[in-house]
């Protein structure tokens, strides 16, 4: 048997090996137009995405931020289009990337609105209008790019706007991407948010910004969810008909990147000890980045407890409507738990949070929370249904010839029993929901996973983050199991022998 595992794992890392890319020549490549053939890595729904999709033979693949040079690195991709002033701020030499071309679908980055929020965005507009004519909009630009090299000094740049009593509160929708979004101990920061709080504060509103998938930025936006959206965003065709975009307040262009001549950056040429030791300053420490996965662990064990108590109460109510012997209960709610089981969690999230709640200011941790409430109070209530209808009958008739009630008989008789068999399948289901929330990060919340993709976005370390966020899953995992086996031995009868 052990040799077989052996032989097994051997042929997984096989595999493995041979689903990289084979490296292909690209001396030829100049612009957008020489792509054709060969795999380009571009951020999902951005304008290099819509770009690119129009033109045949180009090997477009999808991946989020943090992604892209990591696909590049790893040779999981020939090209990655990013912003070509962040990938000059990137130290790119050092992972072995280069820039092969610049001023990909030059452009410029604008803000969103709702098509019905004119004045907001003439407001926006005419602050614009102010601090070109007035010299401050340049004055602005300098500094930021001056700062370039150092973002530590970068981002003390960034100016407080401190909430007014009374005030109107702007949810505004934003993507992490460094440089003109991102964390710095925790603080958010970056050229575009040190804009927009001086527009607030000029125009005399709050602002609360709120961290997206780019995708799901216009959907929150049409769904009432955000009033602004501020992530370097640029109108096109397709996105105007949708959104109402203000003037233009950075100009700039994508780069293409490449693996450089070598084709070996620093990281691989040290040693694996010296690898996981940078991994660990760069992903936990530099920036105090650990505070932001603590906060995250936070969140996902907060939804995972509120989720489980919400699956229960939702299960025990199912079960008891589905055990009804009034064909009308019981029918319904049997129609429930089958829809409930058959459409997929993400989808039920996603409704509940655009669709369901879309005109309501529901935070997504509580929409997070009805949404996992409902999809496992589905499993829960068959689990407990298998349980109550394993128990005999004859249990109930034994408590009720002991003079005992009805609720009695099936507190102390029939309930001990079944949680005796309901609690080891419950195990699974309960393990499962705490793995599942990591999808929580659809709906704006910053849990576990979403934490690490922040941080993956910033550092650009997609090993280091996601082995991280495996090893806490799995003691969430373990020690959600064993207190769920130490409640097993509560519940269980002790023997006595006669």
């Amino acid at each position: 048997m052990r040799r077989w595992c052996f032989i097994m794992i051997a042929a997984m890392l096989w595999l493995v090996s041979c689903t990289g890319r084979k490296a292909h020549d690209l001396s030829g490549v100049n612009g957008v137009e020489d792509l054709k053939g060969y795999s380009v890595a571009v951020a999902m729904g951005s304008s290099y995405d819509l770009m690119l999709s129009e033109i045949a033979g180009v090997d477009v693949i999808r991946l989020g931020v943090g992604e892209l040079l990591v696909a590049v690195e790893k040779g999981r991709a020939d090209f990655c289009i990013i912003d070509q002033f962040q990938a000059r701020m990137l130290n790119l030499e050092s992972r072995g990337l280069e820039i092969k071309f610049n001023n990909i679908l030059k452009g410029t980055a604008c803000a969103g609105f709702r098509k019905e929020d004119s004045l907001l965005c003439s407001q926006f507009n005419a602050y614009l209008g102010g601090i070109r004519n007035s010299g401050v909009y340049d004055r602005w630009l300098d500094e930021w790019k001056s700062a370039s090299d150092s973002m530590a000094d970068a981002s003390l740049l960034v100016h407080r706007h401190e909430k007014q009593p009374g005030s109107r509160a702007l949810h505004v929708g934003i993507t992490i991407t460094y440089p003109y979004l991102f964390l710095k101990e925790n603080n958010l920061t970056g050229i575009e948010v040190d804009m927009f709080n001086r527009f607030c504060e000029a125009a005399g509103y709050a602002v609360d910004y709120e961290i997206y998938d780019f995708s799901a930025l216009i959907p929150a936006l049409n769904s009432g969810k955000i009033d602004v959206i501020l992530s370097h965003m640029r109108r096109t065709e397709e996105r105007a008909k949708q959104v109402l975009f203000s003037d233009a307040y950075i100009e700039g262009g994508g780069a293409a990147v490449c693996r450089s001549g070598d084709g070996m950056s620093s990281g691989e040429r040290a040693g694996i000890r010296e690898r996981l030791k940078d991994s660990f300053n760069n992903n936990l420490i530099v920036e105090q980045r650990w505070k932001l996965m603590a906060d995250g662990l936070w969140v996902t064990v907060r939804i995972s407890v509120l989720s489980i108590l919400a699956a229960v109460m939702a299960g025990v109510l199912l079960c008891r409507l589905r055990m009804s012997r009034r064909r009308m209960v019981s029918l319904p709610a049997g129609i429930v738990i089958d829809l409930l089981r058959g459409i997929p969690l993400l989808v039920i999230l996603m409704l509940m949070f655009y669709v369901i709640f879309a005109s309501s200011r529901i935070t997504g941790t509580w929409v997070a929370v009805m949404s996992f409430g409902l999809y496992y109070g589905a499993y829960f209530s068959e689990v407990f249904r298998t349980g109550m209808e394993s128990v005999e009958r004859g249990q109930w008739e034994a408590g009720l010839a002991l003079g005992l009630g009805k609720f009695q008989t099936f507190r102390k008789v029939v309930l001990p029993q079944a949680l005796n068999r309901i609690i080891p399948v419950l195990k699974g289901e309960v393990i499962a929901l705490i793995k599942m929330t990591s999808v929580v990060g659809y709906v704006a919340v910053v849990d576990l996973t979403k934490a690490s993709d922040i941080i993956r976005a910033r550092t650009l370390d997609a090993f280091f983050p996601l082995i991280l966020v495996s090893v806490i899953y799995i003691l969430l995992s373990w020690l959600t199991g064993l207190g769920l086996k130490v409640l097993e031995r509560q519940l269980t009868p002790k023997r006595r022998d006669l």
